[in-house]
């Protein structure tokens, strides 16, 4: 089935889920037109039928709605597939399908900074982003990540090598050169968010007016973006208000109410619960792989599971210098051994006797857990089994072959 039988299929079930179940149907048709819609005006109608729906008073007011609403689902899909025919003659459209959209965001080659005070040197760095990927940059603090994410982000020169945008030349028409221009483009998210003042909407709406949006646009991409990042009973209220989660996902919807293509976001996690982290991880996931407004999204954290979850690329940054680079899938390629890490309360001596004749290479404590190493023929499975029959009590346990927390251990 192609993405055209895909749409009108999407229209027929939406169309008769509203007839039948219209409150919860408002809101699949909203994400159906944030998803499909070709102008963002459609998407300001779904938002507003919805709304003025959950304010119906009258059965006869909701059946209007509901048929309104039906009508615009039908509307979103013809144009939806118009838009998917026309890319098979306008190869370059700016609707075509994502996976034809990898475009080169930002290219980063052989960069060097180097800090004449600190004597921290970055070298050599080589790096691509793509629109519709993450790239997740993982590393020890005061290892080069801050720095790279500046310089990409147009805050700080590098003292030699190329650091291009490709996609905002081609399709822009931007300079090399024109960096007003460019800065335009990238929303960087440092990691210590700066204090505002006001209310959250009326920050989105200054934002918009700085990229000289203004008018109704302004007041349909406010609405737009406060629905999209889950604002609405927050938007009335003021930085005090929030809590640190509701504080990054405005400052998300403040970088993106203007449409970048590039976002770049400095330890978005650091701060921020269990929870809040996925709710986050999941936005960035959906923001990158938006149909009609994909992002490049950088992102760096020390929370290296959650990161590689969600990440189609990873750089691994140490002392300056890119350690690894590439797919997140192709971690631990062509290793020669397995490692594992768990947390167990036995000491060494009593771990290493217990483990007896066990197949291992080495283990070790690293202050926090144990790491093992073993033949690649040792799995998972048969570590778990052998402390299972060895009474080995273990209260966490990780497969960390194919992740770069075995770059840090």
């Amino acid at each position: 089935m192609d993405r055209i039988d895909i749409i009108d299929n999407r229209v027929h079930e939406l169309s008769a889920h509203l007839r039948e179940n219209v409150t919860q149907g408002a809101g699949e048709l909203v994400e159906f037109a944030m998803e499909h819609a070709s102008d963002n005006q459609l998407v300001h109608s779904a938002l507003l039928l919805k709304l003025n729906h959950s304010r119906a008073d009258n059965v006869l007011r909701q059946g209007q709605l509901a048929n309104e609403m039906v009508a615009l689902t039908e509307r979103i899909g013809r144009d939806a597939v118009t838009d998917l025919e026309a890319t098979t003659v306008v190869k370059k459209s700016a609707i075509a399908p994502l996976e034809k959209r990898r475009e080169m965001v930002c290219w980063v080659s052989n960069v060097n900074k180097t800090f004449q005070r600190s004597g921290f040197n970055m070298q050599g760095i080589n790096a691509e982003f793509r629109l519709g990927e993450i790239t997740g940059v993982v590393g020890e603090n005061g290892n080069g990540k801050t720095t790279l994410f500046r310089m990409i982000s147009g805050e700080l020169a590098a003292d030699s090598g190329l650091i291009q945008y490709p996609y905002l030349e081609a399709y822009f028409g931007i300079s090399r050169n024109d960096w007003g221009e460019i800065k335009q483009r990238i929303a960087f998210i440092p990691q210590h968010l700066e204090k505002w003042y006001g209310s959250v909407r009326d920050n989105l709406h200054y934002e918009l007016a700085l990229h000289g949006i203004k008018g109704e646009t302004n007041e349909e991409e406010v609405e737009y973006i406060i629905y999209r990042l889950g604002l609405e009973e927050h938007q009335n209220k003021k930085w005090s208000q929030l809590s640190g989660g509701y504080r990054l996902r405005f400052a998300l919807a403040r970088a993106l109410v203007w449409k970048p293509v590039f976002l770049v976001i400095d330890e978005p996690l650091a701060n921020l619960d269990i929870k809040a982290q996925l709710v986050i991880l999941n936005d960035l996931r959906d923001l990158a792989n938006s149909y009609r407004y994909p992002l490049s999204v950088v992102v760096s954290s020390q929370h290296l599971h959650e990161i590689e979850h969600v990440s189609d690329n990873i750089i691994f940054m140490k002392e300056g210098e890119v350690i690894y680079n590439g797919k997140t899938d192709n971690l631990g390629e062509g290793r020669e051994e397995n490692t594992f890490e768990f947390a167990s309360e036995l000491t060494l001596e009593e771990m290493e006797r217990s483990l007896g004749g066990f197949e291992y290479y080495s283990i070790e404590h690293t202050g926090l857990a144990y790491v093992m190493h073993t033949p690649l023929h040792v799995t998972q499975m048969e570590v778990m089994q052998r402390f299972i029959s060895a009474d080995i009590e273990v209260t966490y346990f990780r497969d960390i072959s194919k992740s770069t927390k075995k770059m840090f251990v």
